[in-house]
């Protein structure tokens, strides 16, 4: 009768566990906004995991496969297609109302320069533009528009070209190898760091200083591509899907709203003029990317953090938090970083904390983070030294605070961006 007893107390503590478990309510989002991991993470984080590394391994043996993918309509891992660089590297067609195809540099080197040039090209001959150059002991300058709405008019030219009606060219020499970079116009003292109230288009205010200025840069490679798709880390992705609550609408929209990525590290060298000021062969550590998109509505994301910057030992790391809540993640984290040798490795974990960090729209100047690489946890100490802030979107909706900033990561010395992003209405 004891051991019958005990059975049955065993099984009804199994039970009350079981059911204790399943009737436990998941955690409430921080702020409302951020998910956390609830009773059901372990399995979703293993499951998507799974999932996502056996799409990347199938898209490597799909690379010899005869069809190409739709670069304008790709999903997680790749379709299964080759992706072909030439095609990757050229203008696409701006086929839908919300389609984007957005090439942007940064650059930065230890002396104090500091430069960045976004060129979204959108329908009806709009490209987002937004262009920051800091001179150590000169000042920082935008393009003019910068100060009022970045939506300014392209010129119709090659599909290996982006170009517009202020002066700015970017081209493609070399697909993956060689980029070229010129301006001939007018640029703008730097706004400073501005907290925006509404969404749409500013005044120029009447203490913004106008110079001449051009220049002509290339852009040359240091290592391979890395594809968002095909080498972000099922880790960081896993964990980021595993935090929010599923449905089929989640999925549905996560294949709606996806953009075929992928970046590069290189070397920006050239020569500049504005003004009198005039600097020959100047030379910086480059981040290039290009984002191809049937949509992309910037509105669409709450907030983030893009922390991209080199090392004095050649390392270059880029580590991002997003936080998109109505779409899919309320806090979804990646990253890869390029080892002096030239090797790219994916970040599997970021642990940086969008809700303790500027959740009030003032974001902090200096700050800590952290990063996985192949299970070694790097730490970061970062100072934003000088910051620019500008609308961005069709809408101008969106508030953009680049950062140029200095970095410590493990003891070593580095340079590069904290670019910050707050929608405004609704935030």
């Amino acid at each position: 009768m004891a051991f019958s007893f005990l059975v049955a107390f065993g099984l009804g503590a199994v039970a009350y566990l079981v059911l204790h478990f399943l009737f436990r309510p998941d955690p409430l989002k921080l702020l409302n906004i951020y998910g956390q991991p609830g009773k059901w993470y372990f399995l979703k984080f293993h499951l998507m995991r799974f999932i996502i590394d056996r799409r990347q391994k199938k898209s490597k043996k799909g690379n010899a496969s005869e069809s190409k993918e739709n670069l304008m309509n790709s999903q997680w891992g790749g379709d299964g297609g080759e992706r072909d660089i030439e095609e990757m590297e050229k203008k696409h067609d701006m086929k839908q109302e919300w389609s984007a195809d957005a090439v942007f540099f940064d650059a930065s080197n230890r002396y104090g320069w500091y430069f960045t040039l976004g060129t979204a090209q959108r329908p009806n001959d709009i490209i987002n533009l937004f262009f920051i150059l800091r001179i150590p002991g000169v000042g920082t300058f935008v393009n003019e528009e910068l100060h009022t709405d970045t939506n300014v008019k392209s010129i119709h030219c090659s599909e290996k070209e982006w170009k517009t009606e202020s002066g700015f060219i970017v081209s493609c020499i070399e697909p993956m190898k060689k980029w070229r970079i010129r301006f001939n116009g007018k640029l703008a003292s730097s706004p400073g760091k501005v907290n925006f109230v509404k969404n749409g288009a500013e005044k120029m205010k009447d203490d913004v200083k106008i110079f001449d200025a051009n220049f002509d840069l290339t852009w040359t490679n240091f290592g391979a591509q890395f594809d968002f798709d095909k080498q972000c880390s099922p880790t960081a992705i896993a964990h980021s899907l595993a935090i929010e609550p599923w449905s089929r609408g989640l999925f549905d929209k996560m294949r709606a709203s996806h953009q075929t990525h992928y970046e590069q590290f290189g070397k920006l060298v050239g020569d500049v003029k504005i003004g009198t000021h005039e600097t020959k062969g100047v030379r910086m550590t480059s981040m290039r990317d290009h984002t191809i998109a049937g949509y992309r509505r910037w509105s669409d994301i709450r907030r983030y953090i893009m922390m991209i910057y080199h090392l004095e030992d050649g390392t270059c790391i880029h580590t991002s938090v997003i936080s998109m809540p109505e779409t899919v993640f309320s806090h979804l984290e990646f990253g890869y970083i390029v080892t002096p040798s030239g090797e790219t490795k994916s970040v599997d974990r970021v642990h940086f904390s969008l809700p303790n960090h500027g959740e009030d729209r003032d974001f902090p100047n200096d700050f800590h983070y952290s990063f996985e690489v192949d299970g070694k946890t790097h730490y970061a100490d970062v100072h934003i030294k000088e910051a620019v802030s500008f609308k961005m979107g069709l809408d101008q909706a969106c508030q953009v605070n680049e950062g140029m900033a200095e970095y410590v990561v493990d003891g070593k010395k580095g340079w590069g961006f904290a670019e910050v992003e707050y929608r405004i209405q609704p935030y």
